[in-house]
């Protein structure tokens, strides 16, 4: 199974984007309780994943050396992808697509690392992997681990109860550099649930399990992150069951099915999602969006024509993909091909 761990984590990413760009397309297509578990669990793969790896490493990587590693697979996309599509509105902008207001605002965002759109993962990840770094090279991780939980248990109900709800300009602005805290208190707490994930599997030889073992666990915690996400009466199963459970599900799922050549798509798209990350929302789909204004006369696409228009952004997006890969890899964070 050693060889095939990237493949069975790159198909649970690749579940988990599509996913993301999924909800972002479609409108009143989808049940409303499986559109809630999936919000429940699309973002947080990503942590998961990102602690598994971190699961096979004895020791963490000095934190020196952790952030020049991320800075140029997160800080740099970050950067790269916020002074293109900043650039991008500005074009729309100046054909009178957006208002003033909306251009500064966008800035701003980019500014307190709320950022653009998607973009506002890419700190989120450095600065939860840089927490966990530190909770794990401290003297006591367990006891610092609990504590840090509940410190950020609390501060981000402070920051629902303070901002939760505001809708007015001002508050916004106020809002922006505290949601980027938020955004990135609740991102360590789900590397460490990979993390620790990992190391459990690992006292049970999870390497010698039969696919339908995983397939069946697999199962098992699927559906009870989707009932934590839609049934259970407490807010925090949505919060912290859901987005825990359903990524170890899907991660056992992908297992399961590492094998199979159906699932070279999401494998794909796996080993390619910061570039469908960063993308889809601010770029094509508004691209798409301007289209249907334009010859249709409709602010938004509704309904099944939203299935249509799901298909199509992914087909573009592969095609923008590969011309990325190719031609912009650094803006990725990667080396040329």
């Amino acid at each position: 199974m050693g060889e095939n761990r990237e493949r069975f984590l790159d198909i649970a990413k690749g579940i988990a984007i599509i996913c993301i760009v999924l909800l972002h397309v479609e409108d009143g297509v989808i049940p409303t309780s499986l559109n809630t578990f999936i919000g429940s669990f699309m973002i947080s793969m990503f942590y998961i994943t990102t602690g598994w790896l971190d699961g096979y490493r004895r020791e963490p990587l000095p934190l020196r050396e952790l952030v020049r590693k991320r800075w140029r697979q997160l800080a740099v996309p970050y950067f790269w992808w916020s002074v293109i599509i900043f650039s991008f509105d500005l074009i729309l902008y100046i054909f009178g697509y957006y208002d003033t207001y909306f251009i500064g605002r966008e800035l701003y965002k980019t500014l307190t690392l709320r950022g653009i759109g998607t973009l506002w993962f890419l700190p989120a990840l450095f600065g939860g992997e840089i927490i966990w770094n530190v909770i794990r090279r401290s003297r006591y991780p367990w006891v610092i681990g609990l504590l840090s939980l509940v410190a950020t248990l609390m501060l981000e109900a402070l920051y629902l109860h303070i901002f939760g709800g505001a809708t007015d300009s001002i508050t916004k602005i106020i809002e922006a550099p505290f949601r980027t805290m938020y955004n990135v208190l609740g991102a360590w707490p789900g590397i460490a649930s990979g993390f620790l994930l990992h190391r459990l599997l690992a006292q049970f030889k999870w390497k010698h399990w039969s696919r339908w073992l995983y397939g069946f666990f697999g199962v098992l915690f699927t559906a009870f992150g989707y009932w934590c996400a839609n049934y259970w009466p407490f807010s925090f199963c949505w919060r912290i069951a859901a987005p825990i459970m359903g990524p170890i599900g899907v991660l056992l799922l992908s297992m399961a099915m590492d094998n199979i050549c159906l699932t070279n798509y999401f494998n794909y798209w796996g080993r390619n999602s910061l570039a469908l990350m960063v993308t889809h929302y601010s770029i094509v789909m508004e691209i798409f969006n301007m289209i249907n204004q334009y010859y249709f006369n409709e602010p938004y696409i509704q309904g099944y024509p939203s299935c249509v228009y799901f298909v199509a952004v992914m087909i573009v997006e592969y095609y923008l993909c590969e011309l990325i890969l190719k031609k912009f890899p650094a803006s990725l964070g990667k080396s040329p091909l």
